[in-house]
């Protein structure tokens, strides 16, 4: 009688969803000691779900759940790894993460979140990771930032959102935000302004922002003063302009803020007058006065007369 009460509860219990698997106990994972770490090895095991799963409770562990099925973390989706020092959740498709998903994983420094179909950071997206500091979140397809998200993760250093579809950072994004790495390459970024976004990372020690379609105007001039202003070689990665059409193809590095702004340093964008017409030249034609022709001096006890030295063209190498 006394076995039949102890199955009847465990069987409450499991229809109930209260009954945790522990991932290295019954061998659901690999679990092993790599130089003094733990490393909990559960690749490719078609999880959906990891609420009713558990770590060890005893050690601190690294958790990699790659090439599983997460496409959508609901809220207290880690509960039970509460243990965890880092994550890693790349190819799994996941697409949604649900405000609340990371509580629980106050002691998680590095989460890796890279290769998914991520679309937007929403404001509580980071909840509950107090001690992040490297967050990978690149090969998404991210394009809304919410200007709050990262703003209670006062550790994070290293950031790294290349190959997303993000065209722009909000202001305050980086808010009382310790980056000293950011790395967005391969975005669809014209130009980062200074106030709001730029002036947060003053402690910025490497930036990668290559292969975004840079509009080399009077915008980019306060980011190319940063540039120019942050310690040497951390910038990584040439920026090369794809707009306006006179300096599609330059690098920035190598760019005048008179040829950023022309219209700001007396000069004129001759990539926005229009040529002229053929009334306009005919006209001038009219109006120009006719050259005199050459004739040579009648003085022949001297040497011959030179032609004016012509310029030679500029070679840039």
């Amino acid at each position: 009688m006394l076995l039949w009460i102890v199955l009847l509860n465990a069987a409450l219990c499991v229809a109930g969803g209260n009954v945790t698997r522990d991932v290295c106990k019954e061998q659901i994972c690999s679990c092993n000691d790599i130089e003094g770490d733990l490393h909990i090895d559960c690749e490719k095991r078609s999880f959906t779900t990891l609420q009713h799963l558990t770590g060890p409770s005893s050690h601190f562990y690294h958790l990699l759940l790659h090439g599983n099925s997460l496409s959508r973390l609901f809220p207290n989706e880690f509960a039970n790894f509460y243990n965890a020092v880092s994550l890693h959740l790349e190819n799994n498709g996941l697409h949604d993460i649900v405000p609340g998903a990371f509580l629980g994983l106050q002691l998680v420094k590095r989460l890796h979140i890279n290769n998914n179909k991520i679309r937007s950071f929403r404001k509580s997206t980071f909840l509950g990771l107090d001690d992040l500091e490297y967050l990978q979140a690149d090969f998404n397809l991210l394009r809304d930032i919410d200007p709050a998200v990262f703003r209670d993760l006062n550790k994070l250093e290293v950031l790294i959102l290349n190959d997303n579809l993000i065209s722009a950072l909000p202001i305050n994004v980086f808010q009382h935000v310790p980056i000293t790495h950011l790395d967005l390459r391969g975005n669809r970024i014209k130009t980062l302004p200074y106030e709001g976004v730029l002036e947060q990372i003053p402690g910025i020690a490497e930036v990668l922002l290559e292969d975004n379609p840079w509009d080399c105007n009077c915008d980019l001039v306060s980011l190319k003063e940063w540039l120019e202003n942050i310690p040497h070689n951390a910038l990584i990665g040439r920026m090369i302009c794809e707009a306006p059409t006179r300096l599609q193809g330059s690098d920035l590095n190598e760019t005048s803020e008179a040829d950023l702004c022309p219209s700001q340093s007396g000069g004129v964008d001759t990539s926005l007058v229009a040529p002229p017409t053929q009334e306009d030249t005919s006209a001038s034609s009219a109006l120009a006065p006719r050259p005199t022709p050459y004739k040579p001096s009648r003085d022949t006890s001297g040497p011959p007369n030179s032609w004016p030295r012509t310029q030679e063209p500029l070679q840039i190498s």
